[in-house]
């Protein structure tokens, strides 16, 4: 593909080190996550054609891949396809294709099926790119996707205020830093799963104070997702109304959002802005057309 804009060299080479250094394949997670944040069962995709909108190493495709469409495309802006291939090398109906999603290399009204879990708020103009996503489908396809909610002012400003020095750091620096901030998800967790409320509180707060850095059960994981939060450019953050605004605009009917109820695989996980909707069928053909003449 040709080079990315400036604005997108630092995601395509946090993304390319990411997928290709943390090669993470947790089935029963994936499978879980797949499930809560399309609202699919991979029954459902059978005999269609699906595109993963920001495939990274593919964890995803392997998941939709299992439910027998007769496509899997997985879309990514980094060298994570490289890993994404590697992974998915076993599914004939699984294509992956490096590509950027303000600038879609695939033919509108082409899938029945798109979902894009966790990548829309990385690019430059996320809302730019859902549109250009929903254009991909069919008459009667769906869409579904999983992006970061916005949190309150104090730890919004938090956030940026930790990114604002982060994403400044070279990788090969930021990395390490990751790993030794990665313990902290676990101090979290245990804080937050104390009986004691008081200790409980210490934990939300400390959490607030690095929200950044994940609570996986899996040291390896978080480090990964830690340096997900810290790393990339753009970390957007939305509202289910903003959101909700993209699919009316894109022409989207029974939308629904996924989050409500959603029982995550693990605590920490996060509840995103997470909606679905569909593109609305083909009008009815009418046969025949000729009306009834006079006498």
């Amino acid at each position: 593909m040709p080079p990315s804009p400036p604005d997108q060299a630092r995601t395509k080479s946090t993304y390319g080190l990411q997928w290709n250094r943390f090669r993470i394949i947790r089935e029963e997670e994936d499978r879980a996550t797949f499930a809560n944040r399309t609202g699919l069962r991979p029954a459902d995709l059978a005999g269609t054609r699906v595109l993963d909108g920001g495939c990274g190493m593919g964890r995803y495709l392997r998941v939709a891949a299992a439910g027998g469409p007769s496509l899997v495309v997985g879309l990514d802006l980094s060298e994570a396809v490289l890993a994404a291939r590697d992974l998915t090398e076993g599914s004939p109906n699984v294509a992956v294709v490096q590509g950027d999603l303000l600038r879609l290399p695939l033919a509108e009204g082409s899938f029945d099926h798109i979902y894009s879990i966790g990548v829309l708020d990385h690019t430059p103009d996320p809302r730019a790119a859902f549109l250009g996503l929903a254009r991909l489908l069919g008459p009667g396809g769906r869409i579904a996707i999983w992006i970061y909610r916005r949190e309150s002012p104090i730890v919004e400003r938090i956030m940026n205020a930790h990114r604002a020095v982060s994403t400044r750091l070279p990788l090969g620096l930021l990395l390490p830093l990751c790993r030794i901030a990665a313990p902290i998800g676990r101090l979290k967790r245990r804080l937050m799963a104390s009986p004691r409320r008081i200790v409980e509180r210490a934990g939300v707060a400390l959490h607030a104070l690095t929200i950044g850095v994940s609570m996986h059960p899996d040291a390896e994981v978080r480090v990964c997702d830690t340096l997900d939060w810290y790393a990339p450019r753009y970390l957007s953050r939305h509202t289910v109304e903003e959101v909700a605004g993209w699919f009316a605009e894109a022409g989207l009917v029974d939308v629904v959002d996924l989050s409500a109820g959603q029982v995550f695989h693990h605590e920490g996980q996060g509840n995103g802005v997470n909606l679905a909707g569909r593109r609305p069928p083909a009008p009815a053909s009418v046969e025949g057309g000729g009306g009834e003449g006079a006498a």
